[in-house]
């Protein structure tokens, strides 16, 4: 601003301004008009001399500022001369002071000061210099006006100007944002050469470019300032603007199409989207959002419905249809179940389609017997939330409906139908009696049993080896499919047959008394001869005897065999035995060899052995074909006869001991030991068999048929010839055994269990006493492979009459000792003679078991085999003498010789004796008995003699 008070500025005036200047200590530089630096003077007037002459004076002092002379105004206050102006001071006159010529000073104040600033770091100011008159000095009041600073630019010249009390520039030019849109620099220069740091906004776009703002501001001398710049840079949405559309295109027509969860994923991208095409972002921050808004759209997941795992089909904007994969075995449901994988629809994502009103029925065809198979196709239609798009479903079906109705055949087996044309139909297989009857051919259906109508033809085919025979049956019926309207018709066809083998030989089999066998072929067989012999050892009569047979088929068809036959006596006790095999009735007479008479010890014969068969105990007749050399002997007897009384007799230098006794069966055989006085000894026997009509329990056992209580397991394979197991049926539980060997209790039946497919033979034969050998000749499935070897069990059948083991009596000297029991085994009894005393033992015969009484002297040991061999029992017999024993007959004492009087009955005697003793008359008792001990040994006791006396004698009672 101008000072209005300004003058111009003569030379001389400048030099006192310096001079004044001077005396402030100014810079003379500063204080001239030009900018120019004058040197400082002393005095006002630049006359030092004068000045000095004018202060000294006292009457007028020349008083100077800023070169300025100062004169008094009216009223003496100094001031400028009129039209005269101070200098402009560099910096405000605060400490300005007016200089008298005399050398005094007038300091003055700078009042009513005002400032302005004309550019940025200018100040311009007015004010008035004043002094108040005092000491001497006159007032001053003289304007003053200032200027400090330099005008400040931007570093390109760019001027400020002064807006609402700020100094505003812009940057003369526009700058260009780097690609990341960083600004290109960070500092701004002012003209002063400072640096000041740019605040930049964020990016914006403007026009298709983006674009930021920065500024910097600070303050000089109290002026702020602020700097703006523009950097910017060109920029192309185009591809996120076109991506976005595409996006809220697809977001658009997503509704129902795409779940709700991606959906708004989808649109959380397109509002970042549209947000950052509203900025002046990157072009890498572009690129990643249209990576974002495609990776969105990728990512819509199609709405699809599912059911049972099975996911329909669907094409976009359309519905949904599908078709299960498999066929259910279930009756199809009202209704189809379906599941979305969003959550928001129906249910929590799940709805239900129904099943079509006009649905085709279910086709019906037979399955099984009161069973029928439906199938068909179930179709399902209706709509799904999501738009209420339509969606179909088609099942395929295929299950059973009604209730098998039990059908059994032989053994109870289930009778398994197959389908036929318009009919169920199966086919069981029966067996054949040897009279070609079937056997076991019960057929039952639904619980009631059926008659089944048999052709009376019996067709027969023959091999070298077999004659199979087999009749042909029918049965057939209807039953109702229960739920349904149908009814089936059933036809069972039946098969009747039996395969006999050939007989290719007879054997006889032989069982002794403890149940050892042995077996004997019997040579020279012809299907066309019936009749045989075989000749056994003589001192095999006692033992039981049996017929066998063989097989032409050997394992693989069994020989029929018919009712067993008891068997008979023949002459000399010959057993004639008979068998019918294949309808035909063999006979085998087994004749046992004459005892042959022996040489040796002859001192020790006997005389005779007496056979007394009329019950009695008395002597009877010599045995038929007695020698004394010949030492074993058969008698037979009639099945109602009774027993034989035996009396061996010898001379008086042979002593007799009646020894151990075997019986079997019908048989018993008495042996008695001779010893004469020089040593030798003898053992003769005599075997006493009895006639029967009725077969022993052993001998009229027959197994029944083998059975097979499975058939319907599967077979491992097609080859597969493995039984399921094997046992036995017993109150018709079938019960499986893992031994080869076993046996099979009362009632039961040998079975196995074969496999579906497998078609077995069973061939079975006698091997001893109650045991029986099966082979098992079994063909697998595929109708080819045959078991090599043929598996093979062997049984050992339990009855309660052939396992029985036990005594009912025994008997001593010919009567039955009290107190038997059969489950007691221990016993003791009294004898008159401990050398000369027989045991027997009474057991049921019809049982088939044998008994062997072995004699020790004065012990004796019973064993009872029972007629399978398995079981045995055992008694013990101790004796030991009566002490008034008037039947002395042998020697007294321990060893006592001779045989006893056979003409004595011992129990008259006895009572004799004991009449005698309760007289008194010892001694006459003593000399009745001494001389019953010198009695003859061949008296024979008289007929009327009571068959129950005591036996002390060496006669033995063989009651058969």
């Amino acid at each position: 601003m101008k000072n209005p008070h300004s003058l111009e500025k003569p030379a001389a005036t400048l030099i006192a301004a310096a001079t004044l200047l001077a005396g402030m200590g100014l810079p003379p530089a500063a204080l001239a008009a030009d900018g120019s630096a004058s040197a400082p003077s002393s005095s006002a007037s630049g006359n030092g001399a004068d000045d000095k002459d004018q202060t000294n004076a006292g009457d007028t002092t020349t008083w100077t500022l800023m070169g300025a002379v100062l004169t008094a105004d009216d009223k003496g206050t100094l001031t400028l001369p009129d039209g005269q102006s101070l200098p402009t001071f560099d910096k405000r006159p605060d400490n300005a002071s007016v200089q008298g010529s005399d050398g005094t000073t007038i300091p003055l104040t700078l009042a009513d000061a005002a400032e302005e600033h004309p550019n940025l770091g200018v100040t311009t100011g007015t004010g008035i210099l004043t002094a108040e008159a005092k000491d001497g000095h006159p007032a001053v009041h003289v304007p003053a006006t200032w200027t400090t600073g330099t005008a400040t630019t931007l570093s390109d010249g760019t001027p400020f100007t002064l807006k609402d009390g700020v100094w505003q520039a812009s940057y003369g030019r526009t700058l260009t944002l780097k690609d990341n849109n960083e600004p290109p620099v960070k500092n701004i220069g002012l003209s002063d050469g400072s640096k000041h740091e740019i605040t930049w906004g964020e990016p914006t776009l403007k026009d298709g470019k983006v674009v930021r703002e920065g500024t910097a501001s600070g303050e000089i001398q109290g002026q702020k300032w602020q700097a703006t710049l523009t950097a910017e840079r060109d920029t192309d949405h185009t591809g996120l603007t076109q991506a976005i559309g595409a996006a809220r295109q697809a977001y658009d027509q997503g509704a129902g199409e795409y779940t709700a969860k991606s959906l708004e994923d989808l649109a959380g991208a397109i509002d970042q989207a549209d947000e950052l095409d509203r900025t002046g972002a990157t072009d890498e921050a572009m690129e990643a959002m249209r990576d974002r808004l495609a990776e969105a759209v990728g990512n819509l997941d199609t709405i699809i419905w599912k059911t049972d795992g099975t996911t329909l089909s669907h094409e976009k904007g359309q519905g949904y249809d599908g078709k299960a994969p498999d066929t259910s075995d279930t009756a199809p449901g009202d209704t189809v179940a379906l599941t979305s994988n969003d959550p928001t629809l129906g249910k929590l994502g799940s709805t239900t389609i129904p099943r079509i009103q006009t649905d085709d029925p279910a086709t019906l065809t037979d399955e099984d017997l009161g069973v029928a198979r439906a199938t068909g196709t179930a179709h399902y239609k209706g709509t799904v939330p999501n738009g209420n798009r339509t969606a179909t479903w088609s099942q395929d079906y295929s299950y059973t409906i009604g209730t098998r109705v039990k059908a059994t055949g032989p053994d109870g087996k289930a009778i398994g139908f197959t389908k036929g044309s318009g009919y169920l139909s199966a086919t069981v297989t029966v067996s054949l009696d040897h009279a070609n009857q079937p056997k076991d051919a019960d057929v039952t259906i639904d619980g009631q049993s059926v008659q089944v109508t048999w052709s009376d033809q019996v067709r027969t085919t023959t091999t070298d080896t077999t004659t199979t025979y087999t009749r042909q049956g029918r049965v057939e019926g209807d039953v109702k499919v229960a739920g349904t309207d149908r009814t089936q018709h059933w036809i069972v066809y039946v098969t009747a047959s039996r395969t006999e083998g050939h007989v290719a030989g007879l054997s006889l089999i032989q069982r002794k008394p403890d149940g050892t066998t042995s077996r004997h072929d019997i040579g020279g067989f012809d299907p066309s001869k019936h009749e045989y012999t075989i000749t056994m050892p003589a001192d095999a009569v006692a033992d039981q005897y049996t017929l066998g047979h063989t097989s032409a088929a050997g394992d693989k068809a069994d020989v029929s065999e018919g009712t067993p036959i008891a068997p008979t006596l023949g002459a000399n006790a010959s057993r004639i035995l008979k068998t019918t095999l294949n309808g035909v009735t063999y006979t085998v007479t087994v004749n046992f060899e004459t005892a042959k008479p022996t040489a040796s010890n002859p001192h020790a014969r006997l005389t005779g052995l007496y056979v007394n068969l009329t019950g009695k105990t008395g002597k009877g007749t010599l045995i038929d074909g007695w020698d004394p050399d010949v030492l074993d002997y058969t008698i037979r007897i009639g099945a109602n006869d009774p027993g034989a009384y035996i009396l061996p007799e010898a001379s008086d230098d042979v002593t007799v001991k009646a020894g151990d006794v075997r019986r079997a069966g019908y048989a018993t055989t008495q042996y008695w030991t001779t010893s004469s006085a020089d040593g030798q000894s003898r053992t003769y026997s005599v075997t006493v068999i009895r006639d029967h009509e009725t077969p022993t329990a052993e001998e009229a056992f027959k197994p029944g048929a083998a059975k097979d209580p499975d058939g319907h397991t599967p077979a491992a394979s097609r080859d597969d010839t493995t039984l399921v197991s094997h046992g036995y049926i017993l109150n018709g539980e079938y019960r499986a055994v893992k031994d080869t060997d076993y046996t099979i209790p009362e009632g039961g039946t040998f079975a196995y269990a074969s496999r579906q497919g497998q078609t077995v033979q069973v061939s079975e034969s006698k091997v001893k006493g109650m045991t029986w050998k099966y082979t098992l000749n079994i063909l697998a499935p595929d109708g080819v492979t045959l078991a090599s070897p043929a598996p093979t069990f062997t049984v050992t059948y339990l009855t309660q009459a052939t396992h029985e083991a036990a005594i009912t009596a025994i008997i001593v000297d010919g009567r039955a000792i009290g107190g038997f029991d059969p489950a007691k085994h221990e016993y003791e009894t009294q004898v008159d003679n401990i050398d000369h005393w027989t045991a027997s033992a009474d057991f049921d015969k019809s049982t088939g078991m044998g008994v062997i009484i072995h004699k020790d002297r004065a012990k004796a040991t019973i064993t009872a085999t029972s007629a399978d061999g398995l079981a045995t029992a055992t008694y013990a017999l101790k004796v030991g003498e009566k002490p008034l024993a008037l039947n002395r007959s042998g020697t007294d004492g321990a060893t006592v010789e001779g045989l006893a009087s056979t003409g004595v009955n011992t129990s008259s005697l006895i009572s004799v004796v004991a009449v005698l003793l309760a007289a008194g008359v010892a001694c006459l008792a003593a000399g009745l008995t001494r001389s019953l001990r010198r009695g003859k040994r061949d008296d024979a006791p008289s007929d009327d003699a009571p068959s129950d006396g005591d036996a002390g004698e060496a006669g033995g009672q063989v009651a058969e």
